[in-house]
């Protein structure tokens, strides 16, 4: 396996208006409609207590329009709903 980078606080997941924090990034490719294969980090999410953290493929980003966003001052704990 590829070594995990720790993540930095503030990085986050956006899916369909839910916030999912980056926990370590793996170095990739990604392998676009174009015929590119540029590098990418792909994010390891945590799942919830108890399991295990998920890789999300860089096929999912194009998928399903997710992005990665860099939230340094939201703190999930004090939000109930997403910064715009």
């Amino acid at each position: 396996m590829t070594d995990l980078i720790p993540a930095a606080p503030g990085w986050y997941l956006k899916t369909d208006g839910d916030l999912d924090p980056v926990i370590a990034w793996q170095p990739g490719v990604q392998h676009t409609s174009a015929g590119g294969n540029p590098a990418v980090l792909l994010p390891y999410i945590a799942n919830g207590p108890g399991l295990a953290p998920s890789l999300v493929s860089a096929e999912s980003f194009e998928r399903v329009g997710w992005e990665v966003v860099y939230l340094p001052s939201y703190d999930p704990a004090a939000n109930t709903g997403m910064p715009e």
